[in-house]
């Protein structure tokens, strides 16, 4: 019996060494043998290689396994819970992680984040409401930011409340004639509708975490910049305009050109097939009918055979006739005719034309009164661009900025040589100062 007893053990022993042999260099080395920085270097592996379900798993054996401070198993903790939500669209899982994160963990530096990620798992999972409380407790919005309203309640999201002075200043913000569409109590109550589509749209964005993307966190900063672009325009040029009666008059004075009416033509057309047709009509026309009577018979053109065949206005330096088509040719010759005369057959679009003056409406200088208000926004355009300019020159000098020519001009293949600086530019034309009134 103690021989069997000596025997058993010895091949124990045996076996033992053996699997120790097996688990050692070379060997397959089970994962709950590995120790615990192979388990995160593991993890590290898995993620690279898009293997997210098994680099979960194994920050989880590594998180089991080993004893680090408590920042870092956030950090780590938080790790899992961005995989499932942005890699495997496990929402449940990413949920409940960045739950512990915040809860196990509350003074860690990540537990804000896992709160703020807390609030697209609640969106992706359809609840809602869970979601916009979250996100309103974790607002970064400063009261004074928003300007409280008062008076009656108009709508309510959730706890939110939208006022109808609120509704009213935002309103009073569109231009005059957009203003006077929304007097309409009907018109009105639709602008609200957009106005909660917008919102509840935004606040949807917000816990989708759409803020957070690159290209529209570019093109935020570019919407900003403009703004601020703007109202540095409005005080350093736009306000400090000013345009005096002299200014008017004598703009008016240099600029007739501007003010005035060119001589004008009002014409008329009968319109045929053919030139035997043509000489028909012309022939009628001088045997008594009037050009009304001949183009009620005779003008092809069914719009404007029964109005007597009138087309409209030619005026002076402008080569489109109406009825006709561009023609500088043709627009000459109409000019060369007197008031009721009748042009010769013209070849042109659909077959031939004959042409009547209906009137001739001289050119003229259009009294300053009548046109004030055109040569006071050229004026003060004018002031704006030698303001504008003036300011450019000015930052461009302070801020020691150089424009390389050179470079804007060289082609792509050609050497490239030392930049050449540029010693003064001019303002450019865009983008132009605006007009205060609303007009450009």
């Amino acid at each position: 019996m103690r021989d069997i007893v000596v025997s058993t053990v010895t091949i124990g022993l045996l076996l033992v060494i053996l699997v120790l042999l097996l688990l050692g260099p070379g060997g397959s080395q089970p994962l709950s043998f590995m120790l615990p920085e192979q388990q995160r270097t593991l993890a590290a592996a898995f993620e690279a290689q898009g293997l997210y379900e098994q680099a979960v798993e194994a920050y989880r054996r590594y998180l089991e396994m080993a004893a680090i401070p408590d920042e870092q198993r956030a950090n780590l903790l938080y790790r899992i819970g961005t995989l499932y939500l942005d890699q495997l669209a496990d929402y449940e899982n990413a949920l409940a992680t960045f739950i512990r994160v915040s809860h196990l963990y509350p003074k860690a530096a990540v537990a804000r984040e896992a709160e703020k990620r807390m609030v697209r798992c609640f969106e992706e999972l359809r609840r809602g409401t869970d979601a916009q409380r979250k996100l309103k407790q974790l607002t970064d919005l400063k009261p004074e930011e928003d300007q409280p309203g008062t008076g009656p309640v108009v709508a309510q999201i959730g706890d939110r409340q939208i006022t109808r002075d609120q509704l009213e200043r935002e309103l009073n913000q569109l231009p005059e004639a957009q203003r006077k569409i929304y007097e309409d109590p009907a018109k009105k109550r639709e602008y609200l509708h957009s106005k909660l589509m917008e919102e509840l749209l935004y606040d949807m964005a917000l816990r989708k975490e759409y803020d957070k993307n690159k290209e529209i966190r570019k093109q935020v900063r570019e919407f900003e910049k403009m703004l601020l672009a703007n109202r540095v325009m409005e005080e350093e040029i736009r306000q400090k305009v000013q345009v005096s009666p002299g200014d008017i008059e004598l703009y008016y004075k240099a600029h007739p050109e501007e003010f005035s009416v060119p001589l004008t033509l009002r014409i008329a057309h009968i319109q045929v097939s053919t030139l035997e047709k043509a000489q028909e009509v012309k022939q009628a026309i001088a045997e008594g009918k009037t050009f009304e009577q001949a183009a009620a018979e005779f003008s092809e053109d069914s719009q404007t055979k029964n109005r007597g065949g009138e087309l409209g206005t030619l005026q002076e330096g402008r080569d489109t006739v109406p009825g006709f088509g561009p023609s500088k040719a043709v627009a000459d010759q109409l000019f060369a005719l007197e008031e009721n005369q009748i042009s010769d057959p013209i070849p042109g679009p659909g077959g031939y034309h004959i042409f009547r003056i209906v009137q001739r409406i001289p050119g003229r200088l259009m009294p300053l009164e009548e046109v004030r208000s055109q040569a006071e926004r050229q004026v003060w355009l004018r002031k704006a661009r030698e303001l504008q300019n003036d300011l450019l020159q000015r930052l461009l000098k302070a801020e020691n900025v150089k424009i390389f020519d050179s470079s804007l001009i060289e082609s792509p293949s050609a050497p490239a040589g030392p930049p050449i600086p540029a010693q003064s530019h001019p303002a450019p034309p865009n983008p132009a100062p605006v007009d205060p009134r609303g007009t450009q």
